[in-house]
């Protein structure tokens, strides 16, 4: 514990204006000694990089910890910086190499198309170290089916001619000659640490369809492994563009390589599932393009297609509603424009549009092609933009655009559930309508809960959007309306469409907006809040009996405890065997939790499910970086007995997470850091325990003489989804909408 304090010490003096900058200059000069120490350096890779033939030894390193890890840049070729620093800690501050160096070096994946664990388990010792050490060792490289050997040397020599032309990105690795049925133009761009997923769906179609992959300012590591997968599936071509081209141009220059009857075309920015990208070809097979809903990075609607409504920029249609809005239209939408930088459409439409009209925006391109065929949006595809918008230059529209698109734009408004009554001049130069939502029902209300979780893949592991999840469908069952807001579109603009706004407050603060009735309910971190920030809701709730008592007292406020709670439609018994296993299921939070490292280091097996833990404990108790919400219920219902422990704010506060009522629901058994209330709770399904040797005595006793019998703990779960379930929760917050909503009418006299 006083470790985890000491690195919170440091990292928060990083952020201090004076002593901030030396701690930083401190780390770079710890992280070059630490690199220098290794035999991994290769200057000569490093200096091609840069453009010169050969630096020295030291200025590579100096360089690489200075600037060069945030570039993507790699000190050896076997080691892809990108692809290695998403499984290590603090990848954006620490270069990947020393992160790898202090790590358990034989389980880190070093590159996205060598097995260097594999490797390792072969030869004995990190696969990286024994390949650097053995030039003439043999390894393979293996992508979408696809095998190459090629000694270390030999693949040596082939990174560095691909580092060669990085900086000038020149790259032509073409695709085959031959007519096919279906192009994929599939752009990388820089910084995108999901890239070789990307690369590798690229390749894979490649075995079907003619493929090609724009490498748009990329990073080092993403072009030179690039040039590696095309060295091992022959299939896919490359071209190479710097940052600041158009779009159009980008587009043109990979559409000529191709000769196919279909193209898609997918945002640098968004990943599509296979099945999404075929739903898109097979639509367009019709003589149309066909889009998808692209959502923004805050998780709201970009556009369901765009429309010409009078604007200098063509509105995208439904723009900042949440994506919930989308379920009240059709699969399949016809709309004016294309939005976005993602489609399908017939290639010889897409050539002779590029070629013909030579569009110098995606703006102009699509007001181009709407004069050669009709467009269609599948409301179904919804990828979120999860990377931020590092390439393409796009000139901003100049001139007042037409008008004639505010029928289809309204008549599609309308069908997602709103009244259009005017049109207003909005953000971003376009004009957008003025809208009302239509009660389906006169009882039905707009309900936004808005959470401190990010949007898409980065959000669904937060704890956050599946307790909103939770509480969003038991407020359906009563007949509401409900969406969900991630912390990036808390304040989005359209939250005027809202009833009630219900603000679950976790490690951020989120403000009410909007003229609806605002609740806020406390689930953690209470020592980050403050009375102005509690004033001004209508109705404030926390997840402790205690904190709310005392907080009524110290700041006059009437805050009313209402605990975390469970989602019984999914926790609930399903028969399955109870194992031996001890299991935990969180993240590390950047702290060696007491509860999971304190077995461990007793020689006590716990297995546990999350991310970041490498710093903390061995590699081999880690059962998965992840593990699906889905299926924690019989994860939960399975394990011996589930281990728990609290932010220590929480803990003190007497604030109880969700984990201990999923647990319970199934009829689990909990060992958790005690917490106020938390045994009287849940009947003794949860033991609290006092210190770590209490922790271990518990852990080495026999479950079944500590915790109820399988009946009682039956009865336990009963209980639990009866009294903590979302509907009894949604019940309370629909009362207290209701409430503040008549206060608010006695005070005004409406």
């Amino acid at each position: 514990m006083r470790l985890g304090r000491l690195r919170e010490s440091v990292r928060r003096s990083r952020e201090l204006p004076v002593v901030g900058p030396v701690v930083r200059a401190a780390d770079r000069i710890w992280w070059a000694r630490t690199i220098g120490r290794s035999e991994l350096v290769d200057a000569e890779y490093y200096g091609t990089q840069l453009g010169f033939p050969r630096v020295p030894r030291s200025i590579a390193i100096a360089h690489y910890v200075a600037w060069g890890f945030r570039r993507g840049m790699s000190l050896n070729p076997l080691f892809d910086d990108i692809v290695a620093g998403g499984q290590l800690p603090e990848v954006f501050r620490v270069p990947a190499l020393y992160a790898y160096l202090l790590s358990e070096r034989e389980t880190v994946r070093v590159h996205p198309w060598w097995d260097a664990e594999e490797y390792g388990r072969k030869h004995g010792g990190p696969g990286l170290e024994h390949a650097w050490t053995h030039r003439d060792a043999e390894i393979e490289l293996t992508a979408a089916g696809h095998l190459r050997r090629a000694t270390v040397d030999e693949m040596r020599r082939r990174a560095l001619a691909a580092a060669r032309t990085w900086r000038r990105h020149r790259a032509s690795r073409g695709v085959k000659s031959t007519p096919g049925d279906v192009g994929l133009i599939r752009p990388i761009q820089a910084r995108d640490r999901r890239y070789d997923r990307k690369l590798a769906q690229a390749a894979a179609r490649a075995a079907h369809d003619r493929v090609i992959v724009p490498l748009v300012g990329v990073d080092a590591s993403q072009w030179v492994s690039a040039h590696l997968l095309a060295d091992v599936v022959p299939e896919l071509g490359l071209s190479g563009e710097r940052s600041r081209v158009t779009w159009p141009a980008m587009l043109h220059r990979a559409a000529a390589a191709l000769d196919v009857d279909v193209s898609a075309v997918l945002d640098s920015r968004a990943e599509f599932t296979d099945d999404e990208i075929d739903a898109l070809v097979d639509t367009a097979r019709a003589h149309v393009v066909a889009l998808p809903v692209h959502r923004a990075f805050d998780g709201t609607v970009l556009g369901v297609g765009a429309a010409e409504t009078g604007g200098a920029a063509a509105w995208g249609i439904l723009a900042e509603h949440p994506v919930e809005d989308l379920d009240a239209l059709d699969a399949v939408v016809d709309v004016p424009l294309v939005h976005g930088l993602s489609m399908a459409l017939p290639h010889a439409v897409l050539r002779e549009t590029l070629e013909r009209d030579a569009p110098t925006s995606a703006t102009a391109f699509a007001r181009a092609l709407r004069s050669r065929t009709g467009a269609k949006a599948l409301t179904g595809i919804r990828p979120v933009l999860e990377e931020p918008t590092l390439v393409f230059a796009e000139p901003r529209p100049s001139q007042k655009g037409s008008d004639r698109d505010r029928g289809v734009a309204a008549d599609l408004v309308t069908a997602a559930g709103f009244d259009v009554l005017s049109w207003r001049t909005g953000e971003g130069r376009t004009v957008e309508p003025v809208r009302r939502w239509r009660r389906p029902t006169p009882d039905a209300e707009r309900w936004a809960i808005k959470i401190c979780a990010p949007a898409g893949r980065r959000g669904a592991v937060w704890g956050d959007m599946h307790f909103a999840r939770g509480l969003a469908a038991a407020l359906r069952r009563r007949g509401h309306t409900v969406v969900i807001d991630a912390f990036d579109a808390r304040a989005r603009r359209t939250a005027d469409l809202d009833d009630v706004s219900v603000v679950v407050r976790g490690p951020y603060r989120i403000d009410p907006v909007g003229p609806g009735v605002s609740l806020q309910w406390i689930i953690s971190h209470p020592d980050d809040l403050t009375r102005g920030e509690l004033a001004q809701f209508d109705r404030v709730f926390a997840a402790s009996e205690r904190w709310s008592a005392r907080t009524r007292e110290r700041w006059g406020i009437d805050v009313q405890p209402l605990l975390e709670a469970t989602d019984t439609d999914l926790f609930h018994p399903r028969g399955v065997d109870r194992t031996d296993e001890i299991v935990f299921v969180g993240t590390a939070r950047g702290i060696a939790r007491p509860s999971v490292v304190v077995p461990l280091r007793a020689g006590l097996p716990v297995r546990v499910y999350g991310p970041d833990w490498r710093p903390f404990i061995p590699h081999s108790a880690i059962a998965a970086q992840t593990i699906a919400h889905a299926e924690l219920p019989r994860r939960y219902e399975s394990a011996s007995i589930v281990l728990n422990d609290q932010w220590p704010a929480m803990r003190r506060q007497g604030f109880i997470a969700m984990r201990p009522f999923d647990v319970v629901a199934v009829g689990g058994r909990v060992i958790s850091e005690d917490v106020d209330g938390i045994e009287e709770i849940f009947g003794g399904a949860v033991i609290a325990y006092r210190d770590e040797r209490h922790l271990l005595e518990l852990l080495e006793a026999d479950p079944d003489e500590i915790f109820p019998d399988r009946v009682r703990l039956g009865q336990i779960a009963e209980r639990v989804r009866a009294e903590h379930s979302f509907d009894a929760r949604a019940a309370i917050l629909d009362e207290a909408a209701r409430s503040a909503r008549s206060a608010r009418s006695a005070r005004t006299g409406r």
